[in-house]
């Protein structure tokens, strides 16, 4: 229970953060401007619909009317719910031609749910009464048969005025709802997702419904009809969370893409003229809610007309007082504007004698004001320059520092490795043994002992120092060209050649003089890695320098 309350403060107060930073009117400008090019978007749609009638039309293979008339199916669905219907019921002749009973149970379903969507809940009824369910022999399909049902009976329990039908048809509700088996779908289907986010969010669980929504948003890509649908999930999951400002940049979000995709199911700009309605923008309110109208208009169901009608009237009905007020005020405007201009004739003679005057000494403020503007400019440069010196003093000190320290701990470590190679060598002189002081002095053991113990030395000092270097560096790379290190805590020598670089060692000689590499190769290293740059090779070094800073 504690860790419950925990998560939902911690999300309260993340989305609460991420509010500030949201720019409404900025998104509301956006969906305005989609809407001027509505036209346009809708072309669009107009032309992939074309290409596939065209394209049903030159063949007589069954499967291939199929998928164009899926094809359509999917272009009408958030579009024309009439052609929607038509075009599912093609389909689902042509599975039965083709005796393919998966593909026509999935059609039969699709088109209860379009009924239902549309508001001919006897039409859906009739539809998935007339399937056998205990013949469905595909999980999705029967997944899909008792969503629908279960949607079916919610849409019937909202809308129905009578109590004990709508319990009763609530209870159906959740009779289907518990038949849907999802344990076995993928948590990559959209649609399992959906069952599950909108169960935490009927239970109350408005944190809960969002961890589903944060996994569907990332499976959608920006801009498309499944983010529209996502996006208003979201806004309903945030109004449950009581952050108006979340749910308002949501419900946008979705109504931009409708707008965007030419859908004329609008749901959710009738639901963001709602609260713009509430929250006093009349003007734009309307705007949005005349633009709904005319594409429920388009898309011809009952149900959409029927929930934007009432909107609509309450939108114009505050409109048109809004407007009288207005022409109210502007009268009264007039006349108080006619009274001040002739105040302002009496005014004008004396304030003309001062003007003169009042010119002369702004003329001498501003040039005042724009030599301390440019002083000001030139400090405010100044005290620029010094803190960005100060920062890579600072940095230049803590690196120092590190390496110094670490320097030292290294020389008085080979030291006592030499003293003890002395006494080593020592014991061997004096006991003449000439083959193992041979062997001892010829053996490069020793030598690539120490070069590893002063690498794994360097790569844990460059890694303390710089903890996120290796993934900064693979940001400024190319996918293909990134660097994957067997070890985090061990570089390799593409890294380390690019980490003295980010120290102030630049020399290739230098770098191969420390890695024990030719200069020829510590410059083909270099070289190698440039060319995978993201951006302009050239400036490449210039920005591994700046890692960390």
């Amino acid at each position: 229970m504690k860790r419950l309350f925990l998560t939902y403060i911690l999300t309260l107060l993340a989305v609460t953060i991420w509010a500030d930073e949201i720019d409404l009117k900025q998104v509301y400008r956006q969906l305005d401007k989609a809407i001027e090019r509505s036209d346009e978007y809708v072309r669009q749609r107009e032309k992939r619909i074309q290409r596939y009638k065209t394209a049903s039309g030159v063949t007589d293979d069954s499967r291939v009317q199929y998928e164009m008339c899926r094809h359509l199916y999917d272009e009408y669905r958030p579009y024309m719910s009439d052609s929607a219907i038509h075009y599912i019921g093609r389909c689902i002749e042509l599975a039965t031609r083709l005796n393919d009973r998966i593909r026509a149970d999935e059609c039969r379903i699709l088109m209860a749910h379009q009924c239902t969507e549309s508001g001919m809940y006897n039409e859906a009824m009739d539809i998935l009464n007339a399937i056998d369910v205990e013949r469905i022999n595909d999980a999705n399909n029967e997944r899909r048969y008792y969503s629908t049902l279960a949607h079916l009976y919610s849409e019937l329990g909202y809308y129905c005025k009578v109590p004990r039908l709508q319990g009763e048809y609530y209870a159906r509700h959740n009779h289907y709802k518990s038949l849907i088996d999802t344990a076995r779908v993928s948590m990559n289907d959209d649609e399992a997702l959906q069952i599950r986010e909108l169960e935490h969010y009927a239970a109350g669980d408005a944190a809960g419904a969002l961890r589903y929504s944060d996994i569907r948003l990332k499976q959608v890509k920006e801009g498309t009809h499944g983010y529209a649908i996502v996006s208003f999930y979201r806004y309903l999951d945030y109004a449950l969370l009581g952050d108006s400002i979340q749910a308002r940049y949501w419900v946008t979000q979705s109504a931009l893409s409708d707008v965007r995709n030419a859908v004329m199911d609008q749901g959710a700009m009738w639901e963001l003229a709602n609260m713009l309605m509430a929250d006093g923008d009349i003007d734009r309110a309307y705007r949005y809610i005349h633009f709904a109208w005319q594409c429920a208009g388009k898309f011809n169901t009952r149900k959409r007309n029927n929930q934007i009608s009432p909107v609509l009237t309450a939108i114009s009905d505050n409109y048109e007082a809004s407007l009288k007020r207005a022409n109210r005020l502007l009268l009264v405007l007039a006349v108080v504007s006619s009274l001040l201009a002739v105040m302002l004739l009496c005014i004008l003679f004396y304030s003309n004698s001062q003007r003169k005057k009042l010119a002369r000494a702004r003329n001498e403020l501003s040039e005042s004001n724009q030599r301390l503007a440019q002083l000001n400019g030139q400090l405010s440069e100044l005290n620029g320059q010094m803190r960005e010196a100060n920062v890579k003093l600072n940095e230049s000190n803590r690196v120092k520092d590190e390496y110094v320290g670490r320097f030292i701990h290294l020389c008085s470590f080979y030291i006592d490795r030499l003293d003890e190679m002395r006494k080593r060598v020592n014991k061997m002189v004096k006991s003449r043994d000439l083959d193992a002081l041979r062997q001892f002095t010829g053996n490069n053991e020793l030598r690539d002992k120490n070069l590893a113990e002063l690498y794994e030395m360097f790569d844990s000092t460059f890694l303390h120092l710089f903890p996120n270097f290796v993934n900064d560096f693979n940001a400024l790379l190319r996918p293909e060209c990134r660097i994957t290190l067997p070890d985090a805590k061990t570089l390799n020598t593409d890294i380390r050649i690019f980490a003295l670089i980010r120290l102030g060692i630049e020399d290739s000689s230098r770098i191969a003089e420390f890695l024990h590499y030719s200069v020829n190769t510590i410059y083909n290293y270099r070289a190698k890695i440039k060319n995978g740059a993201t951006g302009d090779r050239d400036a490449f070094e210039s920005q591994v320098k700046s890692i960390g800073m």
